[in-house]
């Protein structure tokens, strides 16, 4: 072994210089983290929405995007509470951040994650529905179990079919919504 530390210790410097000046001409495809999608919906400081975080949209009914500090009082809107990815799904992105390191593209066709939907029509509350939604940044949508979606460059909410616009959404501060949605929502779960 004298032989490969002798190696190392006479060749260290050219070898750190030429890392050095070969990092810039690669490619850094970890992260999707692209000016192009900087002001996408859900995209925050450091890319597309982390795996292991909640999230907590509302979307209602309007002609711009709301701006509730909080879930509001009374009226009719829906929320939906993105959760954590599932435990295999979490495995998976294993797989996709390798694959990332030679081509954005399978981080940008999105993955699939767990979602609550709470509707509320006229401050009633129905029961919360769980299902699992597409989050993507190519096409730029997040498609809901519940036939909807929101269009990720102008946070228009809209039915996927027939097409029709339903209004427009917005994030709110998820521990507020979470406090709101165990006062109100009925606690049962839709089928």
């Amino acid at each position: 072994m004298p032989g490969i530390s002798g190696f190392v210790r006479r060749h260290l410097p050219a070898l750190l210089t030429a890392g050095l000046l070969a990092a810039p001409i690669l490619p850094a495809y970890g992260q999707v983290n692209n000016k192009a999608y900087a002001d996408y919906f859900l995209v925050g400081q450091f890319g597309e929405v982390c795996t292991m975080c909640d999230v907590m949209v509302l979307c209602e009914a309007g002609t711009a995007p709301p701006t509730h500090p909080a879930v509001p009082a009374e009226g009719s809107f829906t929320l939906y509470h993105i959760q954590p990815r599932t435990f295999w799904s979490q495995v998976g992105t294993i797989w996709e951040w390798f694959i990332a390191n030679f081509s954005s593209r399978q981080l940008e066709s999105g993955h699939r994650r767990p979602v609550t939907i709470h509707t509320v029509d006229g401050g009633a509350w129905a029961p919360a529905v769980d299902g699992e939604l597409h989050i993507a940044l190519d096409p730029p949508l997040l498609a809901m179990p519940d036939g909807r979606e929101i269009e990720r460059i102008g946070r228009r909410w809209r039915q996927s079919a027939p097409k029709a616009e339903l209004g427009y959404c917005q994030r709110l501060p998820l521990w507020e919504a979470l406090d709101v949605i165990d006062r109100h929502s009925t606690g049962g779960r839709a089928p």
